[in-house]
């Protein structure tokens, strides 16, 4: 099953990204890379401005 991303856009620019799946590849590692470097980056950015950005992780059951 190749790696698949989803983006869903609003009007209004709400955005929302999912991925799914797994292969043993480098694109798959670097699509990893660069999402969950996205989320470190925008909690960073919470940590600088906690008026003006609030990030949440929710942790999904194993």
């Amino acid at each position: 099953m190749p790696t698949e991303i989803t983006v869903k856009t609003n009007p209004d620019g709400y955005l929302s990204i999912e991925a799914k799946g797994h292969t043993k590849s480098v694109v798959c590692a670097a699509v990893s890379t660069l999402l969950q470097s996205s989320v470190r980056y925008l909690q960073d950015l919470e940590e600088q401005f906690p008026q003006d950005l609030s990030v949440k992780i929710i942790e999904m059951n194993k």
